[in-house]
């Protein structure tokens, strides 16, 4: 795991590990609360710029790095709704998947009725993007493996956090090209695009076991930060 510091809500810095092989990242005692906003956006583009990496399956038992316990599944509930994550019982701190961050942080949410009926007109079937099984969008709104909903990055949520977070630019010492790609996000119809990108992928790729849509959607919106 890669260890680094960033930067906290307060003062100083919180620790954290990233592996990105197993998509996830370590807090030591739950300090992912404690990321000021520009710590967040950093993780964020991190996410996106290894979304290609090789990836490995978490083990059916993880092990905490600081005491070697057995980490045990964990929910919360967060704005956006459930999220979950692996906790050290001895209170050492937690691992988050990546997709569960993303959702603690509203980056991630469920669609809704309208968005799932246009989204089984272009694809009719997608990956679980918690546990990578495949979802038949025509019989199924949610993982009949793990029970995870249909979701994908939401654009909205991410223009509306990041413009909030611009306002303390000279606090938290926010980039302008971030400010400024996100600017873009308003008259991008992302949501249409991630649907209509997963259509043209899927067709292109009739072997795989459906699409990742949020994983397209941090590609899609990824590029902003380098348009």
């Amino acid at each position: 795991m890669r260890a680094q510091e960033l930067e906290r809500n307060d003062h100083g810095t919180v620790h954290i590990e990233t592996c990105f092989r197993c998509a996830g990242l370590w807090f030591d005692h739950f300090s992912s609360t404690q990321l000021a906003p520009v710590a967040v956006i950093q993780l964020f583009k991190q996410i996106q710029e290894h979304r290609n990496d090789e990836r490995q399956a978490l083990s059916a038992q993880l092990s905490c790095p600081r005491c070697r316990g057995n980490l045990a599944l964990s929910f919360d509930l967060g704005k956006a709704g459930r999220f979950s994550y692996y906790r050290c019982a001895q209170g050492h701190g937690r691992f988050t998947p990546f997709v569960q961050f993303l959702r603690e942080k509203q980056f991630v949410r469920t669609v809704n009725g309208a968005e799932l009926a246009a989204l089984r007109v272009q694809v009719k079937q997608i990956r679980c993007s918690d546990c990578g099984a495949p979802i038949d969008l025509e019989h199924d709104s949610q993982c009949s493996y793990c029970h995870a909903p249909v979701s994908f990055v939401d654009p909205d949520a991410i223009e509306k956090a990041v413009r909030l977070w611009a306002s303390a630019e000279d606090r938290r010492q926010l980039s302008v090209a971030t400010t400024e790609a996100f600017d873009r996000v308003r008259n991008t119809g992302l949501n249409d695009r991630i649907m209509l990108s997963a259509k043209s992928l899927q067709q292109a790729d009739t072997t795989s076991s459906g699409l990742d849509l949020i994983a397209v959607g941090i590609q899609l919106l990824g590029a902003l930060f380098t348009d």
